[in-house]
């Protein structure tokens, strides 16, 4: 600590023998102290604290109308616990006991009379370097305190606006959504009247072409904003227990024109303890009609796609097995990234469908696991927790 600081602490001398205050005042004096009150009077510390605010106090322990331990019982009522003011103890009666009291009501130190003013010098400095220390700190943690404050102002602020972006970012994919698919929905309309017209083969290709399209944009659209509402944590899930069987027949008749286009055959292997599962009927049909579409479009013709449930220790699987060409190595490193760079199989799937699955599963806190057959073809593997 230097030296001036201490030098200009506020001391406040407190003994009902005017030579022991002259003495203390006087050697104060004399070693560059210069903002000293003295008082023989302890009735009037109180007042004197509190108009004065010293940063160390002299008390004599035995005094007339009010002892140095009743004083000190007063100061704790005007003192902060938190606040730091030594108060260093005058007395000639130097036992355990005494000592042991003026610890417990607010004493610091002790100084016994007669004075050793060296020893005087030293305690007087020690205490008043841990009084500026403790202000010091209090300062910083002050400090620290208004700029956590600042700061944590500043983050309500951006997370307020970042909700307000991610809100106008799903009004934006709402609007986009409904904009596409209502001029989509006449293309297709018109598509499907001039099909019935049309009778050349290179024509109705390209109507076939034109439909595929159309019908990509349309899911296009309205995965973009299910993703957004995923990712974002706004998508509310509504859970209930969904039968299985169900599920698998409502799609198949959804994909039945494709099923039929390939020959494909749907062969199921449930087992009888896992007959329903417990989730979001939007999302996990979602997940069934986009998982056997895969399979069929990655399906050779007359293939068999198998669906397969059982259960093991806590977790509920939901299998779909293909035996097509299966994924290469470079494109299971991508399945579920948006729009990730694959090779032959994900190459004609290089969008939205299994990142899409994969951010449902981890809504539902479940998992997707990808792995290619011992032979041919791929397994997904859907798992949920009974």
């Amino acid at each position: 600590m230097i030296e001036s600081v201490y030098k200009n602490a506020k001391i406040l001398i407190v003994d009902d023998m005017v030579s022991n205050i002259e003495l203390l005042e006087d050697f104060l004096y004399s070693n560059g102290y210069k903002h000293i009150k003295t008082t023989t009077d302890s009735r009037k510390v109180t007042n004197l604290v509190s108009t004065f605010e010293p940063d160390l106090i002299l008390l004599d322990l035995m005094m007339p109308n009010m002892t140095g331990f009743e004083v000190m019982h007063e100061l704790k009522k005007i003192i902060s616990p938190n606040a730091y003011l030594p108060i260093l103890v005058l007395t000639a009666d130097i036992s355990t006991e005494t000592k042991q009291e003026a610890l417990t009501v607010g004493a610091k130190d002790f100084l016994s009379k007669p004075f050793d003013l060296n020893e005087v010098r030293i305690r007087i400095k020690n205490l008043l370097e841990t009084r500026f220390l403790y202000q010091l700190l209090e300062d910083q943690n002050k400090s620290l305190a208004i700029k956590v404050e600042e700061r944590t102002q500043e983050l309500l602020i951006a997370n307020m606006e970042l909700e307000a972006l991610v809100q106008a970012k799903l009004e934006f994919l709402n609007i986009i959504s409904h904009e596409i698919r209502t001029p989509l929905n006449g293309i297709k309309g018109f598509t499907e009247i001039l099909r019935s017209r049309i009778d050349s083969p290179q024509l109705q290709e390209y109507l076939y072409y034109l439909e595929v399209s159309a019908e990509r944009l349309k899911m296009f659209s309205l995965q973009a904003l299910l993703i957004t509402q995923l990712r974002t944590n706004v998508y509310e899930l509504e859970l209930e227990e969904i039968p299985i069987l169900m599920l698998m027949e409502l799609t198949k008749k959804k994909l039945k024109a494709k099923i039929d286009k390939k020959n494909i055959i749907i062969e199921y292997q449930l087992d009888n303890g896992v007959n329903t599962v417990k989730a979001d009927s939007k999302l996990i049909h979602i997940c069934f009609e986009s998982l056997i579409d895969n399979a069929i479009r990655f399906s050779p013709n007359n293939a068999t796609i198998v669906i397969k449930t059982y259960y093991d220790n806590n977790n509920y699987f939901i299998e779909f097995i293909d035996n097509g060409s299966g994924f290469s190595a470079v494109a299971l490193k991508n399945l579920f990234k948006f729009f990730g760079v694959g090779e032959k199989h994900v190459d004609q799937n290089t969008g939205l469908n299994l990142a899409l699955i994969k951010l449902i599963m981890d809504a539902h806190q479940g998992e997707i696991l990808v792995t290619n057959n011992e032979t041919t073809g791929a397994t997904v593997k859907l798992i949920f927790k009974r």
